[in-house]
This record gives structure tokens, sequence and C-alpha cells, in this order.
């Protein structure tokens, strides 16, 4: 069965597919302020191009002031264009930081040097468990070889699983030095600092893998310290649960091959 991956691609500029309204938010407020900008650069550019061609071997240097009209223009329309982006980024921003219901299943996720540790928190009852970079020699063992859906030092041992379409509420703290819990694709970026619970929440739209990494120089090996979330149905998160909170080896073994 074919499954999404949310990871990024060679040569990519824009922004990952959003898979959370959050990104899906995000994304539409960056192709808002691409519409204004690119008409910004081009007058620019060709401002500049057409001053240098005009006062090209002049000696005499243009005393313009005191112009009240001139000033009053770039003045006005530099305010109304900041305006203009302002009020989508805090309804952006707002809507990021407040949850519209209660959530389906709180996660607390805890950074170290270098991996991070999850622990959900279910009703009367709490199991938690690390997840570690995938290294290569590891990859037969825990039967990730695909690149496709365990793309190198991106994949871990051991993904954050969460259900699509609903509600993961994640509480986000540091037990060593300050780190940051970044995900692309959720238009997630918060940072983990000791001592400080920092909340956010997702609603994944589509199953799949989705891929991120610490966005906080936290040490030596920073750069083996990636996030991987696989996201399932309803349905299949139940089960998982369920024969994770005794047998976390055999609960991924069965989520995988159901992939």
């Amino acid at each position: 069965m074919s499954i999404f991956v949310g990871k990024p691609l060679n040569w990519q500029t824009g922004l990952q597919r959003s898979a959370t309204p959050v990104m899906k938010q995000i994304n539409q407020l960056m192709s808002f302020t691409n519409v204004l900008l690119f008409p910004i650069l081009v007058f620019v550019v060709i401002a500049i191009i057409i001053l240098c061609y005009k006062n090209n071997g002049n000696t005499v240097i243009s005393q313009t002031n005191k112009n009240l009209p001139l000033e009053i223009i770039w003045i006005i329309i530099p305010i109304m264009i900041l305006s203009s982006i302002c009020e989508p980024s805090f309804k952006v921003l707002k809507y990021q930081m407040s949850q519209k219901r209660l959530p389906f299943i709180t996660v607390k996720v805890t950074a170290h040097q270098w991996y991070w540790n999850y622990e959900y928190n279910l009703i009367g009852d709490r199991f938690n468990y690390n997840s570690n970079v995938l290294r290569q020699q590891h990859r037969i063992g825990f039967k990730k070889t695909n690149l496709g859906l365990y793309p190198e030092l991106l994949a871990t041992d051991y993904e954050l699983v969460v259900p699509t379409r609903r509600v993961v509420r994640i509480l986000i703290t540091s037990g060593d030095v300050i780190h940051g819990f970044a995900v692309p694709s959720f238009g997630l970026k918060i940072d983990a600092i000791p001592g400080k619970l920092n909340d956010a929440w997702i609603k994944v739209s589509t199953p799949g893998i989705y891929y991120g990494q610490c966005s906080e120089f936290c040490g030596r090996d920073h750069a083996f310290m990636p996030i991987a979330v696989r996201a399932v149905s309803q349905e299949r998160f139940n089960n998982w649960l369920k024969v994770a909170k005794s047998d976390l080896d055999k609960a991924f073994r069965i989520m995988r091959h159901g992939s």
C-alpha cells in the first residue's frame, strides 16, 4: 500500500505540502505575500536600472529634498503594504496558538541530547519510548531499507504515532539544553526549553510519514536528531496503542507491515 511521505525534496524552493490546517493557512499567507512582494521587486529592479542608466557619467548630483508629496507617498505606501500583511499574519498566528476543540490525545515530547522521548497521556495510564536517528547499520534489523519511506538522516527507529483527522495536543519540553521541535509539513516549530512546557496542536489530514529535525543548535550531534511522525487512521492508532503499551517492537512491526 502506498503511503505519503512528507520530506524535503531535491532543489525544492517552496514550502512542503501542507498536512495540517495550520500549514494550509501558512501556505495561503505565503502566496498572498508573494503577490505583493513580486511587483515591489520588479519595480525596485527597474528603478535601479533606469537610475543607473540616466546617471551614467553624470557628475552633477541631484539634490531633491523638501518634496512633501514625495515624502508622503513613500510613507503611506509602505504603511499600506505592511498593514495588508499584518492582518492575515495575526489571523494565522491566532489560529495556530488556540485550539478549537478538546484534544483526542495528549503527547508530551521531551528533547534530550540527542534523541526525543514521547509520552502518551492516557486515561489512567501512561507509557513512553525514545526515538533515535536510524543508523545505516540498523536499517536491516528495523526493516527500513526503503529510502523512499525512510530517508537517510531523517528516519528514526520509532516514529511518533498519531491519529489522522483528530486534534493532538503536544506538550514540548527539554531535559538538558534548548532544542527545537520542527515538522515543516505541519507548520510546527516550537522551542523545547528546560523547565518549561510549550503547548502546540496538530490535526493531520492525510495518513503518511512526516519528517522534521531539531531546529536549535543543541550540541555535537544536533544534525542527527530527526523527527518522524507516522499518521494513521484512528482504528489503526487504537490497535497500535493497545499493543505498544506492552510490546513496542511488535506494535511497530504490525504498523510497518500494514504500510
